[in-house]
Formats: C-alpha cells, sequence, structure tokens
C-alpha cells in the first residue's frame, strides 16, 4: 500500500513554520498546514495498524491520542514561538501519555528521529529497571548486543555521571545502569522516506525494538 504523505513535504513546511512561527501567518497559511497534517495522520493511523500487527500495546490505539499537537505550552517558557517545529507521535500503551516502554517517530528539519523506549520514568520505575537489569543481565545483553538492533539503533539517554549508590562501581553493565532513561533510536536521512511505502518500512524497523520494549515492560507486570 503507498503511503499517503511525503516526508519532504512535511519537512519542506516545517522549514517554512520555523521561519515565519507567528500566529498570523500560521492562520493565513492554515491550508498548507491540513495540506501535510492530514495525509500524514492518515500514515500514522496506519502505522498505528501495522505495528500494532506485533505489539498488543499499540493495537487499536486512536491516532488523535498517538500524535502531539502542533501548538507549544509557552506559558513558562522564555520561548514564546506559539507553533512546534516537527510532527511526532508515540506508539505505546496510552498513547502519548504513556508510561510504559514504547515506540517513537518525530519528524522535524535536521533532526529525523525513529525508535523508542521509557523517556524519564519516575524514580521507582527506574530503579525497578536498574534492578531488572542487574537480575537478567544475560537476557538484557542478548537484546541489545543483538545486530538486528546494534545495526538500526544507539542508546539517545541521559545518564549519571557515577553509579548509583545500590551499585558497584565495577559493575560489568556499568553504562545500562547509569542510565536515567532507556531510549534507543535510529536518525534515517531524508531520504530514507523517498520509497513508495514509508510506513511499511518504519513498521518493519520499530519491529525490531520488540524485544527492548518486552524486556523493559517487566516492570509494569
Amino acid at each position: 500500500m503507498k503511503s499517503e504523505s511525503k516526508i519532504s513535504d512535511v519537512i519542506g513546511y516545517l522549514e517554512l513554520l520555523q521561519q515565519h512561527n507567528d500566529r498570523a501567518w500560521f492562520k493565513a497559511n492554515r491550508q498548507l498546514y491540513d495540506e501535510v497534517r492530514i495525509p500524514w495522520e492518515r500514515d500514522m493511523a496506519r502505522l498505528i495498524t501495522l505495528v500494532g500487527r506485533y505489539d498488543d500495546n499499540v493495537r487499536g490505539l486512536d491516532v488523535k491520542g498517538c500524535v502531539y499537537r502542533i501548538y507549544r505550552d509557552i506559558r513558562f517558557s522564555h520561548d514564546k514561538s506559539p507553533y512546534k517545529n516537527y510532527f511526532s507521535g508515540v506508539l505505546g500503551r496510552g498513547g502519548r501519555h504513556t508510561v510504559m516502554s514504547g515506540s517513537y517517530v518525530h519528524f522535524q528539519p535536521g533532526n529525523i528521529m525513529v525508535g523508542g523506549g521509557i523517556w524519564w520514568p519516575e524514580k521507582p520505575i527506574l530503579d525497578k529497571l536498574r534492578a531488572l537489569i542487574d537480575a537478567e543481565p544475560d537476557e538484557f545483553l542478548q537484546i541489545v548486543e543483538n545486530p538486528e538492533f546494534t545495526s538500526r539503533y544507539h542508546w539517545e539517554c541521559n545518564t549519571l555521571k557515577s553509579m548509583p549508590h545500590d551499585y558497584p562501581k565495577d559493575h560489568p553493565l556499568a553504562r545500562y545502569i547509569k542510565m536515567k532513561e532507556y531510549i534507543a533510536m535510529m536518525r534515517p536521512e531524508l531520504d530514507y522516506f523517498d520509497c513508495d511505502d514509508w510506513v511499511e518500512r518504519v513498521a518493519d524497523d520499530l519491529r525490531h525494538l520488540m524485544p527492548l520494549h518486552n524486556f523493559l515492560n517487566y516492570v509494569f507486570d
């Protein structure tokens, strides 16, 4: 099935929005926004369907609950630009409000990301994640050292400078114990999406995150 949106058109519109990030321009050019948003959301709905075939947490999600709105919350921000300069969405239980490990896509000029994991877990969950990795090192390493994973994804995580107090400094998995979140991303170039069905391609690549999702989501059982 052919994808309905062209990511090059999405990025082109977002480049324009970066240059004219004000309400007057947005309102005057609302048609441009709708011309890229509507087919992109249809493709995101199809991505949910494809990923839902192998991820029970995604099956049946509504696209509106997964994609982020273009409007920024500027109440407590020094940056008063009213609009985001990216389209993005989360595929996980609860959509964009999930606290579990899920998939993420992000389309922004110069910053395209496909991947997933757990973003900024609260401390009780983070403690459980570290304990799980400590208790099941072989299973964890089998997942994150699998060539199907490493050939696509790299870690993009905030980490502690030193080990948590409960773990020895020479812990063999110190790199992972020090992480404050568990996010694996690929950063494809724009030509990655230059195909008839980029949605199918993304769904196929996201499939290789399922062992990581399943492992991390043990802490929610």
